[in-house]
């Protein structure tokens, strides 16, 4: 939600919802394919059947690095929430780093082992989290608008005192445009990520036809109305129109609002667990993507390697640990500490580099994820053509369009400044040229892979029909 709101704002509540209803569309055509294909490969696997090899290698390439960037940003996430509590309860400045070190090992320890204890682990823990900061979301909301800035504490909140302020959902009353909702919807869209991922346990799930469908769309909805919940009560809490310039400068919103340092202190606690076990989602997911590419051969064939005590793909599983650690410590030591602070909206201690790598990470992760979802889209409207099915067709048109506006949304500041005269910081710049390099290398192995390797190439994608 901070990523959403250094655009979108005060409006951040209706960029969510827009989330929300854009990716029931994705969901929607995630659910028709896992009712007749199951596989591991998920995105890669639908976008082949449904579409064509060249669109499905290029969408599971682009998937694929996508979540290996998101997950090293949700790690270094993990390690600044918690570097954040431990400053609140001892006064200390920890560095971020060190605890987000101590994730990665749980994390590699909870995914190399049976997958039903580590996604159980992964249930308990949202339930309590969830939970927990829906509390404090009610006292906040109940509480209402404060009369000057909890940031600067001097300036006036035009809606002091107020529960109710349904400028949260029209961008011009909350005091941002249009575009800014956009970028908030992209990143609005990131944050469901992962309810599409539960499709790569198909082949470890009993009944997948059944369940997979209704993990992704059951978990949409819940999330879609939590997230509603936590972001208008984040808007209220800074005042709808000032939370403009005060939400994007407090790293963790709620955190900021919440009525006394023990509420603050619980913010932090369930951002910290949930940071961590988004984590592990993630990288259960990318481990699994790889896994069904190396067993198609279509990427290095020791990636398709199972454990053979836990039936897990360790390979993968190091791999994508491996590239984690070396995409935030690459980033970090080849960037300016002033840029870092830059981009870091001007916060200077132990946290700075992990809020930069949280932020720079998730703003190249965020645009290949939508890119994957409108190739998801074209996906579905082309299978449906094939066979007939009106439903594909709708739902997959829809996928394809929402897929294309936060494609935009997130690559806009890119391209524009924020502000008249703001520049563009280069990190920021860089990111369409990063995704556009990220892609054309995937076309390139495919290419290479279609020209020297024929055999594997026809063979892309069979291998699910027979699962």
């Amino acid at each position: 939600t901070y990523l959403a709101s250094t655009k979108a704002g005060g409006a951040t509540p209706l960029a969510y919802l827009l989330g929300t209803l854009a990716m029931l569309a994705v969901g929607g055509t995630v659910a028709l394919f896992a009712r007749s294909l199951s596989s591991a490969g998920s995105m890669y696997a639908y976008i082949t059947n449904g579409a064509n090899r060249w669109l499905g290698f290029l969408g599971g390439w682009c998937y694929a690095a996508a979540f290996l960037v998101l997950g090293g940003a949700v790690l270094c996430g993990f390690g600044f929430f918690t570097a954040s509590l431990v400053g609140l309860l001892t006064g200390a400045d920890p560095a971020w780093y060190w605890f987000s070190l101590a994730g990665l090992v749980i994390i590699a320890l909870m995914s190399m082992f049976d997958i039903k204890a580590s996604t159980r682990t992964q249930l308990a823990i949202l339930v309590v989290t969830m939970s927990a900061l829906l509390v404090v979301a009610v006292v906040v909301i109940a509480i209402g608008s404060p009369s000057v800035s909890v940031i600067d504490g001097t300036t006036p909140v035009a809606s002091a005192g107020r529960s109710v302020d349904l400028s949260a959902f029209w961008p011009s009353a909350a005091g941002v445009s249009w575009t800014g909702v956009l970028f908030g919807l992209a990143f609005g869209m990131l944050s469901f990520t992962g309810a599409e991922a539960s499709a790569v346990l198909s082949e470890e799930t009993r009944d997948p036809r059944r369940a997979i469908p209704r993990a992704v769309i059951g978990s949409i909805v819940v999330a879609g109305l939590f997230y509603l919940v936590i972001t208008y009560a984040t808007a209220i809490g800074f005042g709808v129109q000032q939370a403009a310039t005060d939400w994007p400068a407090s790293l963790a919103g709620l955190a900021a609002v919440a009525p006394n340092e023990g509420f603050a202190a619980v913010v932090l606690a369930c951002a910290a667990l949930a940071s961590l076990f988004c984590a592990l989602g993630v990288h259960i997911a990318v481990s699994r993507v790889l896994f069904a590419m190396g067993r198609e051969r279509v990427l290095p064939s020791w990636l398709g390697v199972l454990h053979p005590k836990w039936g897990t793909p360790w390979p993968a599983i190091g791999l994508d640990l491996l590239v984690w650690v070396l995409l935030a410590g690459g980033s970090v030591l080849f960037t300016s500490r002033e840029t870092q602070i830059a981009i870091a909206g001007g916060l200077d201690n132990g946290l700075t580099g992990g809020v930069y790598v949280f932020t720079f990470l998730a703003g190249i992760g965020t645009p290949l994820v939508m890119g994957v979802y409108l190739m998801l889209g074209i996906a579905g409207v082309t299978h449906g053509g094939r066979i007939g099915d009106s439903r594909f067709r709708v739902v997959g048109g829809l996928a394809a369009v929402v897929g294309a506006l936060a494609l935009f949304g997130s690559l806009y500041y890119s391209f524009v400044e924020a502000a008249p005269g703001a520049g563009i910081p280069l990190v920021v710049a860089v990111v369409p040229w990063v995704c556009l390099v990220i892609a054309a290398v995937g076309l390139g192995v495919a290419a290479w892979t279609r020209r020297f390797r024929q055999p594997i190439w026809d063979d892309m994608g069979r291998i699910f029909d027979e699962v």
